[in-house]
């Protein structure tokens, strides 16, 4: 597990639910801004092979069948991400991003998270996957 911003002989671990919580509590420990109607995280796959990051951003508008609204942003956990490892191909990456950002808006105290108009997830350059609105 590494969170942060990731430097070239840091260990980067498969994806974990404890880490992946450590670090997204920490991010929202910064208050978002007031205008924040959505929050997106963002996927990518970085250089190092079957390494990927998530960042969290916020953004000024929500549209559940427009994806440019997570153009909009407002906020970014910019490099400090949460960076994994996954040999299973984007697909899989995916769903396993999806099923613990799930999993912590069921578990965890996520009403900082709830009170915005929707949640969604996605790789950068893909299409978006909506895991909650109001």
């Amino acid at each position: 597990m590494f969170f942060g911003k990731k430097k070239k002989e840091d260990k980067i671990e498969e994806f974990n639910y404890v880490g992946f919580t450590t670090w997204l509590n920490k991010v929202l420990q910064s208050p978002l801004p007031e205008n924040t109607k959505a929050i997106n995280f963002n996927v990518y796959e970085e250089a190092q092979p079957n390494t990927f990051g998530v960042q969290l951003v916020a953004t000024s508008s929500f549209e559940l069948n427009n994806d440019d609204w997570a153009c909009d942003e407002i906020f970014s956990s910019n490099e400090n991400m949460y960076f994994f490892t996954n040999n299973n191909g984007w697909e899989h990456t995916l769903q396993e991003v999806e099923e613990n950002v799930k999993a912590y808006l069921e578990k965890e105290d996520s009403s900082i998270l709830k009170k915005y108009d929707g949640i969604g997830l996605g790789f950068v350059d893909g299409d978006l996957i909506i895991v909650y609105r109001k």
